[in-house]
Formats: structure tokens, sequence, C-alpha cells
């Protein structure tokens, strides 16, 4: 990590429905889901991504820097291309969806991430043919009903965090040889009340 990068800043709050509803617009998502992967890029790479032109792509990413998810990076070997990277912060998502217009925005949010993990998905299953046979099989998609208390479920969702814990933060030199990135997507959620 380079020297000028604060480490462990606090994690951003965002409370107000209008913040939160910024981010579920899908070009937002899909830097942000590029910058995660510790790719520093540029607005013209990052258009490759949304289909966007750099001038609004570019737009986008200083939005996100508002928000706390992205930042400029070190300027590149020639000084002309500005480089982007995600911030070294966590974003928790506080809101009160209490109010009309903070559950409409936590669950914009929500859809879109949602919607953009089943995009992968769907990529990787239109395409598993071409996959390495050891890819194909640790591809994993399943899920179970259960019948749980708000207790049980709590534990439930901590254990599926604490699981995926060791993996998280992984630095570009500390990934072992072989490794690519892996979406691993934890929905927990009652089903309506009948």
């Amino acid at each position: 990590m380079p020297p000028d990068r604060p480490r462990h800043e606090p994690p951003l709050q965002l409370r107000d429905p209008r913040d939160i509803r910024a981010l579920a617009h899908p070009a937002r998502l899909a830097i942000i889901d590029a910058l995660a992967s510790g790719d520093e890029l540029t607005a013209t790479e990052c258009a490759e991504l949304t289909g966007l032109s750099p001038s609004a792509t570019a737009y986008h990413l200083k939005l996100l820097e508002r928000y706390g998810f992205a930042e400029p990076a070190p300027p590149r070997n020639d000084g002309r291309e500005r480089p982007w990277r995600a911030a070294d912060r966590g974003t928790l998502v506080d809101l009160d969806t209490s109010t009309p217009a903070g559950a409409a925005a936590a669950a914009a949010v929500a859809l879109a991430f949602m919607e953009r993990s089943r995009a992968l998905a769907e990529a990787f299953a239109a395409t598993v043919h071409e996959e390495p046979k050891e890819w194909q099989d640790v591809a994993f998609l399943g899920n179970a009903d259960l019948w749980l208390t708000v207790d049980e479920t709590r534990q439930v969702t901590e254990t599926l965090g604490a699981a995926l814990e060791p993996f998280r933060g992984r630095a570009r030199a500390d990934r072992p040889d072989g490794a690519r990135r892996v979406r691993v997507m934890n929905a927990v959620f009652p089903h309506p009340k009948s």
C-alpha cells in the first residue's frame, strides 16, 4: 500500500435517504465494484466498464469521492492519467427505514446490489463450460429455507460473516498464486408474513 494512503479510517456513515439512493445507480455500482478489486483505474478505463463516456464516468467518480467510496490515486508514470482507487474505509449504510423515503432508498440500493451480483452469476453460468474444471467444481449456488428465531437468524448472519473474514482486505501483494476474484453473496432475509 502506498505510504501516502491512510489506513483504517473509521467507517463512513450514510444516513440521508438521498445520499443512499445516489449509490443505487448501476454505473456507480460498477465503478465501486471495479475499484474494490484493488485496481487503480482512470475515468476512461471505468467508462469501458460502464458503457458511458469518460466525462460522464468522471462525474460519477467525483460523486463517489464525495461519498467516500473512491479517491484519487497517485498519477501514473507519465503523469497525464489520473487514476482512482477505492477509499480505504468501510462504508456503513445507516438508514432509518421507518420513513417512506428511508425505506425506498434502502430498497433501491439493496435491489441494485442484488442485480449486480445476479448479472455476475448469470455471466458465469453462461460461460461455465469455458472455465477450467477446478473453477467449475467450486462454483456454488444454493439456498436454504429455515425456520429460525430472530436470535438464530442473527447467529447465521454472524457465522457467515466470520467465515469470510480471513479472506477480506487482501492487498494485491498478499494474493496467493492462482487467486482470482470471487463474489460470495450472503442474503439472509425472512419470507413475507403469511
